[in-house]
């Protein structure tokens, strides 16, 4: 098995416990079982990550890959106040919202921002939220205003044909990101007319730390069989263990116990893929409740990559295909007919003996839809002429025109 298959999921199991918990701030926040159907949206953002990760490692099966599910949601959050009718509702079905108003919705994501980067000393978590409009384009008021209340929005009207939008929107991202995702897009396309982003930033110590002295090169076999050195930590820790007939599993705490970090391992006889069909929101719930602390001597690779991935394909196939065509009904946001051009989202992580440092940008660029005006159909080259007669359909006259001319 791959470094990449293993280890990609790690983040996504901590951003999803992040959904579960809460810039330093020691501020006691009011209980999240308070929140109005919170446990329900919480529970429908893990299962639209499940089937996100389950779409994208169908095409990364032997690559390193990393998804941030929780920033994903954010963008696509934002979008979401401006759908209306079936778009809409494609919105709330692949976020398996049921019941939740678009009203709850955004309210219960501004009590999970609130959660999320509630952190205390020795953890960050920060969460950042923009929306890029082009200066000609007629954004509805109330699209802004909805995104700024709920999703702390920055709002940005800028030239987007001014070379230095791009720089500015990319330069935006750096900074929210501590640099570790310098760049997020790499042109502005003439139709786009939108751009709602999300950044996310990490970084966490360990609860219990690695130590340097321990870390050793050691094999790990790759998924063809080969066998790689690598640098690997050990520790000896009472850590919250759980094993069942398809993996074995281990939890590594962050410092204050406000994030942790969940580690998959596929049993021997058994393929990372047999592991991640068993994912879902039901499965994971179950899961948790069966960790038990054990004495461990926990050994793992340190590692590092940065990853990047067009999300238009999985979010078209689990059910999202209506806002990327010219079908898409996005009249929340403007009166102008709009739709997705695409879902971007850029990742980085390092893992090392002190901690984990992550970052996430999920951008989601909305363009004019094409005009259903007139056909052009210009005769600006030789051409041939029929004439027939309509009763018939007897050609009475055939030619060609290759050098127009005209005498009266």
């Amino acid at each position: 098995m791959k470094l990449a298959n293993i280890f990609s999921f790690l983040i996504l199991t901590c951003i999803i416990v992040c959904t579960s918990c809460s810039a330093v701030d020691e501020t006691p926040l009011k209980s999240f079982d308070s929140v109005a159907k919170g446990r329900e949206v919480v529970a429908a953002n893990n299962q639209f990550a499940f089937s996100l990760f389950k779409e994208i490692s169908e095409a990364e099966a032997e690559n390193n890959f990393m998804i941030s599910p929780a920033s994903a949601s954010l963008a696509l959050g934002m979008v979401y106040n401006g759908a209306a009718g079936e778009t809409q509702q494609a919105f709330s079905d692949v976020f398996n919202y049921g019941n939740v108003t678009l009203e709850e919705t955004n309210l219960i994501n501004q009590n999970i921002i609130n959660n999320l980067i509630n952190t205390s000393s020795g953890t960050i978590f920060e969460i950042a939220n923009s929306i890029w409009v082009n200066n000609t384009f007629p954004v509805k008021e109330t699209f802004i205003e909805t995104n700024k209340a709920y999703y702390f929005a920055e709002i940005q009207n800028k030239d987007f044909n001014d070379p230095e939008t791009l720089e500015t929107i990319n330069n935006w991202v750096s900074n929210k990101t501590y640099g570790k995702i310098p760049k997020v897009l790499n042109e502005i396309s003439p139709d786009a007319v939108l751009y709602a982003i999300n950044a996310l930033y990490f970084k966490s110590d360990w609860k219990y730390r690695f130590n340097q002295e321990d870390t050793k090169s050691l094999p790990f076999q790759l998924d063809d069989g080969t066998v790689k050195q690598v640098d690997m930590m050990s520790m000896e820790q009472d850590l919250e263990y759980f094993s069942n007939a398809v993996f074995s599993s281990v939890k590594i705490p962050y410092k204050n116990d406000k994030y942790s970090m969940t580690l998959m391992l596929p049993h021997t006889n058994k393929a990372v893929n047999d592991m991640i069909g068993t994912m879902n929101n039901e499965n994971w719930k179950a899961w948790q409740g069966n960790y038990n602390v054990q004495g461990l001597k926990m050994t793992m690779p340190k590692f590092t990559f940065s990853y990047e991935k067009l999300f238009n394909d999985a979010l078209t196939n689990l059910g999202l295909g209506i806002a990327f065509t010219g079908s898409a009904n996005f009249s929340g946001l403007s009166d102008m007919g709009t739709q997705i051009s695409f879902v971007l989202q850029k990742t980085f992580i390092d893992v090392n003996e002190t901690g984990t440092e992550a970052a996430a940008v999920t951008v989601v660029g909305i363009e004019v839809t094409s005009t259903n005006g007139p056909k052009q159909f210009l005769l600006d080259r030789p051409f041939v002429f029929v004439i027939t007669e309509k009763e018939t359909g007897s050609i009475c006259f055939m030619g060609k025109v290759a050098i127009p001319e005209y005498e009266e």
